[in-house]
């Protein structure tokens, strides 16, 4: 059956900078800085007529996401589908440490090839790409489902560079890990068309 065709647009926007620095910051639960509060702000008030607004549950996103609804009374979703990747044994620890001290395979290793090495006790990449994957699509489905015009994603760099992997069709085997870099704070803005048969469209905006 046809459908009205429907616009939307969904903001993402990384967690700002964080009390502990140089630290490889996957599930391990670290907290803002006031620094990092304040970028948040800096980003959101550039933001007007958002609806709906979903967060990691990792307390550097949730803890903002929480006092912006809040102040702005905007429905809120906390979801553990949009934590960063688990990177194992070497979550939270010092980049300078894990460079020196990592033995087979090397944080080096991971980065050069993230698909064929994983972490030690740690999220595969492949497992990763389907958990982000999956959120994404039930996202699309939400959203016309609900009427969604403009909703506000507080998440991680590493769950937006898959986003933005799977938004340009980019082939999994490829690295995009490092073709992408999201500072701390920084929105990226993604316009989706739903046509008449609700097979949605998203573009990047720039």
């Amino acid at each position: 059956m046809s459908m009205t065709a429907f616009s939307s647009r969904v903001y993402l926007l990384r967690h700002g900078e964080l009390t502990t620095k140089d630290v490889l910051a996957g599930h391990t639960d670290f907290i803002l800085s006031k620094k990092g509060f304040e970028q948040l702000n800096i980003a959101c008030g550039r933001l007007a007529n958002i609806d709906l607004v979903t967060s990691s549950s990792l307390k550097r996103c949730s803890e903002f996401a929480r006092q912006f609804c809040d102040f702005n009374k905007i429905p809120l979703n906390i979801t553990d589908d949009i934590k960063e990747f688990n990177f194992g044994d070497w979550d939270g620890q010092s980049y300078d440490e894990l460079w020196q001290h990592t033995k087979t395979p090397t944080i080096g290793d991971f980065w050069q090839s993230p698909w064929l090495v994983t972490p030690p006790n740690g999220e595969s990449m492949a497992h990763f790409y389907q958990r982000i994957t999956t959120w994404w699509q039930q996202l699309l489905v939400n959203t016309i489902c609900q009427g969604t015009r403009s909703q506000l994603v507080i998440t991680h760099a590493g769950v937006i560079k898959q986003l933005l992997a799977i938004i340009c069709q980019v082939p999994k085997q490829l690295n995009y890990q490092n073709i992408f870099t999201v500072g701390y704070g920084k929105v990226i803005c993604i316009d989706i068309f739903f046509d008449e048969n609700g097979q949605a469209w998203p573009k990047i905006i720039f």
